[in-house]
């Protein structure tokens, strides 16, 4: 063959040979001309997928480890966890309560942060989320969050998708490229009330629903035994308070609240159920919202005298709202944009209790959108 012929196959393959090949990936940041020239003359010094992992760690990586959170507590999870984020580069700072979280906080965006590791549960995530919605305006400057496992309940990490194998989760995100790691956006609910200032969480219970996890943390913490210790205790305590209920031994307080959902309606009765959200619950058996307006709040109210309500409570829980459950029978519930409830004097934000002054309205709208980082 010819040099001539040679050349014309060469051409048609390698052209056959680009239009084969797949579009060129678009997530990767294009490389300077110095750092491209050395991997062309030697290949070799191109960093492995863990190498470069490390090294984006070792550029913003910070963990708050709460060693008094549930699964923190158990098998020396605490130190183990605090080993493998020194491991990766990190820096970690023990927290055990609101002050040491906020001065954790404080000490770590002294320094750019891009990864912020919260080993800890739902408790602590809300305090966490609460002091950067407060502090950091920029949404550039916010890190994105690895939330593991930690709590009894993990009802957030449920949703986000990183409620099993904590360890193991927390190895395969700092050992993976970013570019590789799948990362879902949450916002917050922000409460704002004279009582409490400015809140960020993602659940918020009131009525009936605050006041059984209220007995449930004070059922857990009267004795301190075996079975208040293990992973069912939260569920044992919820039936606890159920059968007391159920023997006439417990009276529920049902407030009057009038509730008031931008776009969606209101509610002004005695309030057997309040609870609202901002998460999507995709994967959960329990989303007790039904899929009616528009916006990142999902809130349920229903009254006392809710029509047919005990027959109702299945469809509820699944948010399954039949045409008869509306406002005029006692059940407000969808998306919406902004809320304000009237005359409600507690709370459980994310598990956390607050007491409210009535006098003043609460104001809920959607605060921040929070980067979760799954493998």
């Amino acid at each position: 063959m010819q040099p001539r012929q040679l050349f014309q196959r060469h051409r048609r393959t390698a052209g056959r040979r680009l239009e084969e090949s797949p579009p060129p990936r678009r997530d990767f940041a294009l490389a300077s001309p110095q750092l491209t020239t050395s991997l062309l003359m030697n290949p070799s010094q191109a960093p492995s997928p863990v190498d470069e992992a490390r090294e984006h760690s070792r550029t913003g990586l910070a963990a708050l480890v709460n060693p008094l959170s549930f699964r923190m507590s158990l098998h020396d999870r605490a130190s183990g966890t605090a080993e493998l984020i020194t491991r990766h580069g990190g820096r970690v700072f023990r927290v055990g309560n609101l002050a040491e979280i906020e001065a954790a906080l404080e000490q770590a965006v002294d320094q750019p942060v891009d990864r912020l590791v919260i080993a800890g549960g739902d408790g602590t995530l809300q305090a966490v989320v609460s002091w950067l919605a407060r502090h950091i305006r920029d949404d550039r400057a916010m890190p994105q969050l690895v939330l593991l496992c930690a709590g009894r309940t993990n009802y957030v990490a449920e949703d986000i998708g990183t409620q099993r194998h904590l360890m193991k989760t927390l190895e395969t995100i700092l050992s993976t490229r970013p570019c590789q790691l799948h990362p879902i956006d949450r916002p917050t609910l922000r409460l704002v009330h004279p009582s409490i200032g400015e809140q960020h969480g993602f659940f918020m219970a009131g009525a009936m629903v605050d006041e059984v996890i209220r007995h449930v943390h004070r059922w857990q913490a009267e004795r301190d035994n075996w079975l208040r210790r293990r992973h069912a205790a939260s569920t044992v305590g919820v039936l606890s308070i159920g059968l007391r209920w159920a023997l006439r031994r417990h009276r529920f307080e049902l407030p009057r609240l009038r509730v008031e959902a931008e776009g969606l309606g209101s509610l002004d009765d005695n309030c057997r159920f309040l609870m609202l959200s901002s998460l999507n619950h995709d994967s959960s058996l329990v989303d007790p919202y039904a899929r009616r307006g528009e916006g990142p709040l999902r809130i349920t109210a229903i009254r006392s005298g809710a029509k047919r309500l005990p027959w109702r409570l299945p469809k509820v829980a699944r948010g399954r709202f039949s045409a008869g459950m509306t406002q005029r029978n006692g059940y407000l519930s969808g998306r919406c944009r902004n809320i304000v409830i009237n005359n409600i004097s507690s709370i459980t934000l994310d598990g956390q209790e607050f007491d409210l002054d009535r006098a003043h309205p609460l104001e809920i709208s959607s605060g921040p959108v929070f980067r979760f980082l799954r493998p």
